[in-house]
């Protein structure tokens, strides 16, 4: 049975997409404020964190097995490393994302943001006493690739022909 349109509804379809590793996008996703009432309120902040939970377990679970990947190339170890926290940064972009959905009370983001930082510097401190006593190469490896480095921008969009007819000759 299909829940009734609404609200409720749109946010409940968006995080269970989003807890699945999908990122749809979140413009239609109604403000949660007083006009839903307590219940309601409550009920989806709560859905909220439990989404924000296991799209994070997802991230740690994928970096894990990366990270496990490179035991069985220790010729291509630094490379691997490299690639495989450039990716989890990426992947973190959904999780940023999500902290910072303006139609959720700004405790809320904070809440999230706040526990984002905390799994990601924690990881990150993990890397850094698991290569302590490896090559200096793995160890220039995650410091120059840190999983708290700020995110990349992303790249301009490509611009297209100026106004005006295209001339050949």
């Amino acid at each position: 049975m299909r829940p009734a349109p609404g609200p409720y509804a749109d946010w409940r379809e968006w995080l269970d997409a989003f807890a699945e590793g999908t990122d749809p996008p979140s413009g239609h996703l109604a403000p949660i404020d007083e006009q839903m009432g307590p219940h309601v309120q409550e009920r989806l902040m709560r859905h909220i964190s439990e989404a924000f939970a296991r799209r994070q377990r997802r991230w740690a679970d994928t970096f894990q097995r990366d990270l496990g990947a490179l035991l069985g190339d220790p010729g291509r170890a630094a490379h691997a490393l490299a690639a495989a926290m450039t990716s989890a940064r990426t992947r973190l972009a959904p999780l940023r994302r999500l902290c910072t959905l303006p139609a959720m009370p700004p405790a809320l983001r904070d809440e999230l943001k706040s526990a984002l930082d905390e799994t990601v510097r924690s990881s990150q401190r993990g890397l850094e006493d698991s290569v302590r006593h490896a090559s200096t190469e793995l160890q220039a490896v995650v410091h120059a690739n840190r999983l708290t480095a700020a995110p990349a921008p992303p790249p301009p969009a490509p611009r297209g022909p100026g106004p005006g007819r295209r001339v050949i000759i």
